[in-house]
């Protein structure tokens, strides 16, 4: 009896890695990628773009964000400070609960 190996299939047949550049020094961003970086999704990308924050690009029939642009709309983010909005509603449930145990 006779054992072949068998080569493996393409999938599993590792290809050198790339290195990998990072997203400050290229041109272009994917909108998914672009967005992943945001927190956003590519719909608040497109509604950016209209409002004048982000400029687009087409290449080879994609649509990719300028890291330029990017850049810019990340350094113009504000230090996030909490806001009170809500407290006079929860007051006003502070108050009936109270009101309630009282009877």
């Amino acid at each position: 009896m006779t054992v072949h190996t068998v080569a493996p299939a393409r999938a599993d047949r590792k290809k050198p890695a790339k290195p990998e550049i990072p997203w400050r020094q290229r041109p272009f961003l994917p909108l998914i990628t672009a967005a992943e970086l945001l927190g956003v999704s590519p719909s608040s990308l497109y509604r950016m773009e209209s409002e004048g924050k982000l400029t687009f690009n087409k290449l080879g029939g994609r649509t990719l964000v300028a890291v330029s642009s990017l850049v810019k709309l990340i350094d113009t983010a504000e230090c996030w400070t909490p806001s009170d909005r809500g407290s006079a509603a929860r007051a006003k449930r502070q108050e009936r609960a109270r009101a309630g145990w009282e009877g």
